[in-house]
C-alpha cells in the first residue's frame, strides 16, 4: 500500500509539474508575441492601429479615422509622426494611413491567414482601451495586451460580413488594433463589441475584420482606391430567402431582369452552394463571403439547380445597403439623400409592421445616442414612423448638429433616446 501511495504521489507531482511547464511555455509565447506586436503598434487619437509594411502603411478602423485626412500618430518608441489617409473602406470599417517620414523604415507585422484559424485557438488583442496609455519610465509607449481565444468564425454582423469573434478583452479605444496569433501574425483588425444595457465596455464578445478580407482590398487601397475610397461588391438583382434552408445553400427567390444576377445565369429557386471555393449553406454565409471582396471582382459560383450543379461567374457591382443584403429589390429607387442633411447611422428593416434596427454604425450619432440592434423605431420628435422612407424624411429634413428625440420599443417597453444628428460620411 505504501508503494502504491508513493507511486500515486509521484505521478501526481509529475502531472502538476507538466501543467506548470505548459503554463510557463504559454506565458513565454504570449510575452514574445506581446513584445513583437507592441513594437509595431500605432497609437491613433481615439483608437488603435498597426504597421503593415516598412514604408509606414498602417491600418485602423474607418470609424477611428472619421473625416481626418491627416492626423498625428505615436509609435512604441514614443516618437510622434504625421500620417496621411491613403484610402478608406467606409462599409468594411477599414482605413489605411501612411506615416510621413523621409528616411525611416519601420518594423511591421505580417498579415496571417484568417482562414486557418480554429475555434478555441489562442489570440492576443493589442490596443489602447479608453486612451489610458502614457509614456513609461523609458519614455516608450506600451499598448494593452489581452489574451483570449477565437470564440467563433465567419460571423455575419451586417457590414462586418465575415468577422472573427473573440473573448479577448476589447473596449472603446481598442478599435483599429490588431488581433494576433501567438506567432505574431495579424489575423484581424478589432472593430466592434457586443454590448448590453447601453454599457459600452467589454462583454466578452468582440468582432474583428479578418485578414483575408483585408488582403483582398489592400492592393487597391495602397493605390488610393477611387478618390481615396474603396467599395465592397455585391451581385445586383438578387433576392434571397432569409429563412432556414436546412443547410442546402442560399435560396434565390427572385432575379431582376437585366441585372448582373440575370446576366450571370442565376435563376429563381437556384441554391447558391459555393462562392470562390467557400461553402455556402444559407443566406448569411453567402453575404459573408461576397462581402469580403471589392467591387469589380469576378467571383465563381456553384448553384444547385434541381439535381445538377451549375458553375457560373459574375463581376461584382458596387455594394449598396438596401439591395446588398439580398432581402428586397425596390421596384423604383429610393429618393436621393439631400447633400448636407442630417445623418443617423442605422440600417433598418421593416418586419411585422415595425421598423427594426438591424445594424448601428460604430461611433455614429445613433451609436452615441444609445440605439441598439433589435430596437423598433416608433417615433422621431413625436412623429410616428412606419417605414424606412418616413425615417429618412424625418432625418433628412434636419441638419447636422440638430437634436432629435427617438422613441424605440425595447424589451417590450418604450424608451426615449436623445440623438444629435451628424454629418453624413459622404459629405465629408
Amino acid at each position: 500500500m505504501r508503494t502504491l501511495a508513493l507511486l500515486l504521489a509521484l505521478g501526481g507531482a509529475a502531472a502538476a509539474q507538466e501543467r506548470q511547464d505548459a503554463a510557463r511555455r504559454l506565458q513565454k509565447r504570449v510575452e514574445d508575441c506581446s513584445r513583437l506586436i507592441s513594437e509595431r503598434f500605432v497609437f491613433f487619437g481615439g483608437g488603435s492601429g498597426v504597421l503593415i509594411d516598412a514604408e509606414g502603411h498602417c491600418l485602423t478602423n474607418h470609424h477611428v479615422a472619421g473625416s481626418q485626412k491627416r492626423t498625428k500618430v505615436q509609435l512604441h518608441s514614443g516618437k510622434q509622426y504625421d500620417a496621411t489617409l491613403v484610402c478608406t473602406d467606409e462599409v468594411g470599417d477599414l482605413a489605411l494611413f501612411k506615416i510621413q517620414s523621409a528616411d525611416e523604415t519601420f518594423p511591421f507585422a505580417e498579415l496571417g491567414d484568417s482562414d486557418a484559424l480554429e475555434v478555441g485557438q489562442y489570440v492576443v488583442a493589442c490596443g489602447n482601451p479608453f486612451g489610458i496609455a502614457l509614456p513609461a519610465e523609458d519614455l516608450k509607449m506600451y499598448p494593452t495586451i489581452t489574451l483570449g481565444i477565437v470564440s467563433a468564425l465567419h460571423r455575419n454582423q451586417q457590414n462586418y460580413f465575415d468577422c472573427i469573434q473573440t473573448d479577448a478583452a476589447v473596449n472603446p479605444g481598442n478599435s483599429g488594433g490588431p488581433l494576433v496569433t501567438l506567432d505574431g501574425k495579424v489575423v484581424g483588425i478589432n472593430g466592434r463589441i457586443a454590448t448590453r444595457y447601453m454599457n459600452r465596455v467589454n462583454s466578452g464578445v468582440g468582432y474583428a475584420i479578418p485578414s483575408n478580407q483585408i488582403r483582398n482590398f489592400l492592393p487597391e487601397m495602397k493605390k488610393g482606391g477611387q478618390s481615396g475610397k474603396i467599395h465592397h461588391g455585391m451581385i445586383a438583382g438578387l433576392q434571397l430567402h432569409d429563412g432556414n434552408t436546412q443547410g442546402r445553400g442560399a435560396r434565390v427567390t427572385a432575379v431582376r431582369a437585366g441585372s448582373t444576377a440575370d446576366r450571370a445565369g442565376i435563376r429563381r429557386e437556384d441554391h447558391i452552394v459555393e462562392v470562390n471555393g467557400y461553402p455556402v449553406f444559407n443566406r448569411e454565409r453567402y453575404l459573408g463571403v461576397i462581402g469580403t471582396y471589392p467591387e469589380k471582382t469576378e467571383v465563381k459560383l456553384k448553384v444547385r439547380r434541381g439535381d445538377e450543379t451549375v458553375e457560373l461567374k459574375a463581376a461584382l457591382d458596387r455594394f449598396n445597403t438596401l439591395e446588398g443584403l439580398g432581402i428586397q429589390m425596390p421596384s423604383r429607387p429610393e429618393p436621393a439623400r439631400p447633400k448636407g442633411s442630417g445623418y443617423l447611422g442605422v440600417y433598418v428593416e421593416e418586419e411585422g409592421g415595425a421598423l427594426v434596427v438591424k445594424d448601428v454604425t460604430p461611433d455614429s450619432p445613433a451609436d452615441r445616442g444609445g440605439l441598439l440592434p433589435g430596437d423598433a423605431i416608433l417615433r422621431v420628435d413625436n412623429r410616428r414612423i412606419q417605414n424606412r422612407l418616413e425615417l429618412n424624411q424625418r432625418v433628412w429634413q434636419r441638419k447636422p448638429g440638430q437634436a432629435v428625440k427617438v422613441v424605440v420599443r425595447r424589451d417590450g417597453a418604450e424608451k426615449t433616446l436623445d440623438v444629435t444628428l451628424g454629418k453624413h460620411p459622404q459629405d465629408e
